[in-house]
């Protein structure tokens, strides 16, 4: 599988591609943490993706609410061979429920809108009394007395 040109390429199809080449560390139904520094290891092993293109890849797949929630203190890290290579420090997996719980409460935020205040009635403006106005009304009087207006236009300049 080739990825010299793959610019373009989303995330998830990156990361197909790893997990295609690695898949004893790329797993995204069972994910496992990953060692500190991997990147290196798929740089060294790995020429076809670019910095970017890697870089995307494991942020997508570190980012997945199933990779997040299997960071729990103490757990081990594997290697790209899934092989152990390190622990989940607390400070690692306090960051992760901090971005889970997070995760959750912006959907539940999403799922049930705060109560908004009923808009306060505005008092309905009165009519301005003008000579037109005046006139109109007088026009249903008995003295007969009609006044036509005439309606201004307005024109718009042509865009170029």
């Amino acid at each position: 599988m080739m990825l010299s040109c793959s610019r373009g390429k989303s995330p998830a199809q990156l990361f197909r591609y790893l997990s295609a080449k690695w898949p004893a560390a790329f797993n995204p139904k069972a994910p496992r943490p990953l060692k500190i520094g991997i990147h290196r290891d798929i740089r060294a092993l790995d020429g076809e993706l670019s910095d970017d293109e890697l870089r995307r890849a494991l942020l997508a797949y570190t980012k997945m609410a199933r990779y997040l929630a299997r960071l729990d203190a103490g757990a081990a890290r594997i290697d790209l061979n899934g092989k152990p290579a390190g622990m989940v420090s607390d400070a690692d997996a306090a960051t992760a429920k901090a971005l889970l719980c997070a995760r959750k409460d912006k959907q539940k935020s999403k799922q049930t809108p705060e109560p908004r205040a009923e808009p306060q009635a505005l008092p309905k403006p009165k009519p301005k009394r003008t000579a037109v106005f005046k006139a109109k009304n007088t026009a249903d009087s008995p003295t007969g007395v009609v006044v036509e207006t005439k309606r201004r236009r307005s024109f718009r300049k042509p865009m170029t």
